[in-house]
């Protein structure tokens, strides 16, 4: 018992760790994400850049983004009650169904801009400012991507990953722009090829965040690199991982209960059988960072 409980005190200091990572990485973000968004703006509607402004509102998505890895670090940390026992994580993927959506109208928006501005074909003369803006924010967007995977491989928080390859999608998105710009100055066509570039960069990170919040909301199988894992573990423990079956994975947030089946002789006893899947569940727990449940049954 007393081993149960340091590892339930660890696993409760790992997952702190794990929400502080987050928050702190999503402050960040949202920080220089908001620069950024002004500082592009600004120079997109002083020059009447359809690109670079559409860009803008694609960095004032990855702030939002980010605002969702804060709200869920904070509120991750509410322990569960009568009519949450398993927390509050879900909250985090309707937040950001909403947001897919909101980015999918705000795409639809430039593509219909961008194929407007084609048919005038008003030219649009791209200075020094707007080439340093988006230099800027390619170097800027790449360190917030680094920071956030860096906080990836130390958490292990799926948010943080999530939140890195949007930074680094608005990273590539202003490479794009800022290309375009160097190499076709004068060319007419230039700001509305790279609006509906961006507008489908839009509909792309807007397609993919719906995609994975609905498919969390109504539940997913788990992977064969997870069933993989804890086989792992079950054959570490001396046991036979051909027993284990059954799998079912529930995600609340950052929170993730598995439950799966696992078959003992039939001269095995409760006692023998209890002990040997507490250990297994413990080597889950703290390697994993899963809640298991193990239901234990006979060869027959």
């Amino acid at each position: 018992m007393a081993q149960e409980a340091y590892l339930e005190v660890m696993l409760k200091a790992k997952k702190n760790s794990q929400y502080d990572m987050m928050f702190t990485e999503g402050l960040a973000s949202i920080a220089l994400n908001i620069f950024l968004f002004i500082y592009k703006y600004i120079v997109g509607m002083s020059i009447g850049s359809l690109a670079i402004i559409a860009d803008a509102w694609h960095t004032l998505s990855d702030c939002l983004s980010s605002l969702i890895v804060v709200v869920g670090g904070i509120y991750a940390k509410k322990p569960a009650d009568e009519e949450h026992p398993f927390g509050h994580g879900r909250a985090e993927l309707l937040a950001s169904f909403i947001i897919g959506v909101m980015l999918s109208v705000v795409g639809f928006s430039f593509f219909l801009e961008a194929i407007t501005k084609f048919s005038s074909k008003s030219l649009v003369h791209f200075n020094n400012s707007a080439i340093i803006v988006m230099a800027v924010s390619v170097i800027l967007k790449e360190m917030l991507a680094q920071y956030a995977f860096w906080g990836f491989r130390k958490t292990k928080s799926y948010s943080l990953s999530a939140d890195g390859w949007h930074h680094r999608t608005d990273a590539l998105t202003s490479l794009i722009i800022l290309i375009g710009i160097l190499f076709a100055k004068d060319a007419w066509w230039m700001d509305s090829l790279l609006s509906f570039l961006v507008s489908l960069v839009i509909f792309y990170v807007a397609f993919d965040i719906i995609r994975v919040s609905i498919k969390k909301m109504i539940g997913e199988a788990p992977t064969k690199e997870l069933i993989d894992s804890i086989k792992k573990i079950v054959d570490a423990n001396n046991e036979n991982s051909e027993t284990v079956h059954h799998f079912h994975i529930h995600r609340y947030g950052e929170h993730v209960e598995l439950t799966f089946h696992m078959r003992f002789k039939n001269d095995t006893t409760i006692l023998d059988a209890d002990k040997r899947t507490r250990k297994i569940a413990e080597d889950i727990r703290e390697k994993l960072n899963i809640e298991p449940t193990i239901h234990i049954e006979s060869e027959a």
